[in-house]
């Protein structure tokens, strides 16, 4: 299942991949999302990703469970799920 069009969707990562492209920093995110059997995939700038309490940037690994925003098709924000 493609992402929605707007909205927030709750995905579990199958697999992640930083790209730096011209210096800014990206994650090659593979998405299941519930129902699915196939990843979805998505470039997410790494800026998307939560801050933990060390100043530190925290990327996805694989089965971490986010909740991802969505407008436009285009991931635009990204949670830890609950």
């Amino acid at each position: 299942m493609p992402l929605p069009i707007a909205g927030e969707i709750e995905v579990t990562v199958a697999a992640a991949a930083p790209v730096s492209i011209h210096g800014d920093l990206y994650v090659d995110l593979a998405m299941l999302v519930p129902g699915d059997a196939t990843p979805t995939r998505a470039r997410v700038p790494a800026s998307s990703f939560p801050v933990s309490s060390d100043g530190e940037r925290r990327l996805p690994a694989v089965d971490d469970r986010l909740v991802v925003r969505v407008l436009l098709g285009q991931v635009d924000g990204v949670r830890p799920a609950d």
